[in-house]
């Protein structure tokens, strides 16, 4: 069986694991077990279970950013965010693309669930949960708010603070766990008075009609 082959199913088998008992309480023997392989043959591809923590983290941001890329959402601070910065009908678009991913994709939902469950016995998983669901969101939202101000779409003000007013009520959604038809109308509505309120100009399309609501 080819090296990749054995690794893929490691890391899969590990996902499950820690999706349904925490990382704290799954051991190496557990995850050898799962896969059908011994301890000893398990170590020739991981050195311990940190390392297949990481590559479970690892394997689920490189499939996001596969989907995002595909729907023109930003995956990183980094990255361009003029797409951001068109008719609000594209905006709106992509920023619900990027909240349906966290909030429905079975996979997301499960890291999110591991994450915050083993965030308070494993300083790794703390780390981690603040960089998937807070930090880098926040990030991203700040550099298209920034952008929104240079191109001048948006009223200059303090980029940070308005990606903290955006994304806090959005999260609160995610560690509720409410599901997505429940939680698109309300980031959709919140999304159009957002832009109604920052927006310099009267807004147009469904921007003014969240604003309206």
């Amino acid at each position: 069986m080819r090296e990749g082959n054995t690794k893929a199913r490691i890391v899969e088998a590990a996902f499950g694991l820690f999706a349904e008992q925490g990382y704290h309480a799954v051991s190496v023997r557990d995850i050898a077990a799962a896969v059908g392989i011994k301890d000893a043959s398990l170590y020739n591809h991981f050195p311990g279970k940190q390392a297949i923590f990481d590559a479970v983290l690892a394997a689920q941001l490189e499939r996001t950013r596969a989907v995002f890329a595909e729907q023109g959402v930003m995956t990183a601070p980094v990255e361009d965010p003029v797409g951001y910065a068109g008719a609000f009908e594209e905006t709106e678009r992509r920023v619900l693309a990027g909240f349906r991913h966290f909030f429905a994709d079975g996979d997301m939902v499960r890291l999110r669930r591991l994450l915050a469950a083993s965030r308070y016995a494993d300083a790794h998983a703390a780390e981690a949960f603040r960089f998937v669901f807070v930090e880098q969101p926040l990030a991203i939202q700040r550099a298209v708010f920034e952008h929104l101000m240079a191109v001048g779409q948006f009223a200059l003000d303090d980029a940070r603070a308005l990606a903290r007013e955006f994304y806090g009520p959005v999260f609160l959604l995610l560690l509720s766990d409410v599901p997505w038809e429940d939680a698109e109308p309300f980031i959709r509505d919140h999304l159009g008075r957002f832009f109604s309120a920052h927006a310099i100009g009267a807004p147009v399309g469904a921007a003014a009609e969240g604003g309206a609501r």
